[in-house]
């Protein structure tokens, strides 16, 4: 794990030319993706035994760590099954494609899917709600890497939306929700952006929308202005957010923290 880990930290690093002189500009996605790639192969180590190769037979589904969300990833979820691969991330769609050949090592599996290179590691995996998974899973995409927790199966459950990180994001929403000129607002959709803003679509409650955008501890508003009918984010409006209040109705589900307390409620899309 210590080698994986060490590897997120080679595309912040500016290399040095062949004269020992200047330094060139940050590593391409492309070069970025090769160096993980190439660290995570090696911490896979040798050939697998059968016993270990049937470690990672079958489906697995794996989830993202939700504190990533500061950092401005957000949760994802990704379902690996035999002949295929999706990787979602709310706000942000879907990606895979078909799977190829699963490479089996002593230490894990690699497979990739289309654009994804996705690596699973026997390894006790923690999630910040407290709950252990048995996998390590990490998914090298677009010169990023992404670590969660995995377990073999797919869930039935309902698959991730942009409120899935709902908790993470109230102190943003407030802060946007008291801009609203007709309230009550509803938020459609929110998501967390680079160097730690957040990206919040609201409609009011004469029907216009707009969109906000403020810092992650909702100190600092730097944007709030209208935004087109035509202008639609990937998932907006699925769910719709209502802070607080009583059920809108009798359809929505209420939505709460990690540990219960009550936040409003989720207007689920059709309700």
């Amino acid at each position: 794990m210590l080698a994986l880990a060490s590897v997120l930290t080679l595309g912040a690093c500016q290399r040095q030319d062949q004269s020992g002189g200047e330094t060139a500009g940050p590593p391409t996605d492309a070069e970025r993706e090769a160096e993980i790639a190439s660290a995570q192969l090696a911490a896979l180590g040798g050939a697998a035994n059968a016993e270990q190769r049937a470690l990672y037979s079958g489906d697995f589904e794996a989830v993202g760590a939700l504190n990533d969300y500061a950092a401005g990833e957000g949760a994802w979820e990704l379902r690996l099954l035999n002949d295929y691969a999706q990787f979602s991330r709310p706000g942000l769609g879907d990606d895979g494609g078909v799977t190829s050949a699963r490479e089996y090592h002593e230490r894990g599996m690699r497979v990739t899917a289309g654009p994804l290179t996705i690596t699973v590691m026997a390894q006790q995996c923690t999630l910040p709600t407290g709950v252990q998974l048995p996998y390590v899973a990490h998914v090298l995409f677009e010169g990023v890497a992404y670590q969660g927790c995995a377990q073999r199966g797919i869930s039935t459950a309902a698959r991730a939306t942009w409120a899935s990180v709902l908790p993470e994001l109230i102190p943003a929403i407030d802060a946007c929700l008291a801009r609203a000129d007709s309230r009550p607002a509803r938020v459609t959709f929110a998501s967390a952006l680079d160097e730690g803003q957040v990206s919040v679509l609201l409609r009011e409650s004469d029907g216009g929308r707009h969109e906000c955008i403020v810092d992650a501890g909702g100190a600092n508003v730097s944007v709030y202005e209208p935004v087109s009918d035509l202008d639609r984010r990937n998932g907006e409006g699925d769910p719709e957010f209502q802070r607080n209040g009583s059920s809108p109705r009798a359809c929505a589900t209420q939505a709460v923290t990690r540990e219960g307390a009550a936040l409003g409620w989720l207007i689920p899309e059709g309700c």
